[in-house]
Parts: structure tokens; C-alpha cells; sequence
């Protein structure tokens, strides 16, 4: 499981670290990926996209990909775009984490 942890401004100028970084957990194999946005001000349309793009990466490769404890406005945008339609969104890092622990236990009825 990786848990990236950003702060500042996520816009073009500046996500290409991010893209290198996600993009290395995507290629394992069913990797499970949190994105805690709490110290995130300022996020584009560009990383949006990005975002968006890696989440569809991670389902493709076997993967789950979600966000937690974005700011207000931050929360605002991605509603406003639909990013649910892509991925998950928490309001706390712990409770994407129990998300994901129960997407890894097996079904009690198999």
C-alpha cells in the first residue's frame, strides 16, 4: 500500500514528481494507492486529469486508487467535475485505509 501525502499547489507546473511517483506504485500489480490531499491548496484542471488518468491506470492494472481529507474547496472541484465517477473520496486517511483492509478480506460467505 502506498500513501502519497501532498502539500502546497498540485497544478502543471509542478506534478510531474508526483506523476513519476504514482505512476511506479501503479505498475505493481493490484497496488492499493491513497492520496491524502489535506495540505493541498491549490489544485488545475491539469492535475485533475492526471489524477483522474492514474486512478483509470490503477483499476486497469488490478489496482484501487482513492483521496482523502481534501480541503473544502479542493472537495468543491472534484465534486463539480464528478471525480467519484473515478475513484473514492474520504474525509479521513483512516477511513480509506479500513477501505481498503475490507476490500482485502475475503467474503465470509465463500
Amino acid at each position: 500500500m502506498n500513501v502519497f501525502r501532498i502539500s502546497g499547489k498540485l497544478i502543471s507546473s509542478n506534478i510531474e514528481s508526483l506523476k513519476s511517483s504514482l505512476d511506479s506504485a501503479i505498475e505493481e500489480p493490484n497496488s492499493k494507492i491513497i492520496l491524502n490531499c489535506r495540505n493541498v491548496n491549490i489544485i488545475d484542471s491539469a492535475a485533475v486529469g492526471l489524477l483522474i488518468g492514474r486512478a483509470r491506470a490503477a483499476k486497469k492494472n488490478g489496482g484501487y486508487f482513492c483521496f482523502c481529507e481534501p480541503q473544502p474547496a479542493i472537495y468543491r472541484l472534484f465534486a463539480m467535475v464528478d471525480v467519484g465517477k473515478w475513484m473514492d473520496i474520504f474525509n479521513t486517511e483512516e477511513e480509506a485505509l479500513k477501505a481498503i483492509e475490507n476490500q482485502d478480506k475475503p467474503n465470509a460467505e465463500a
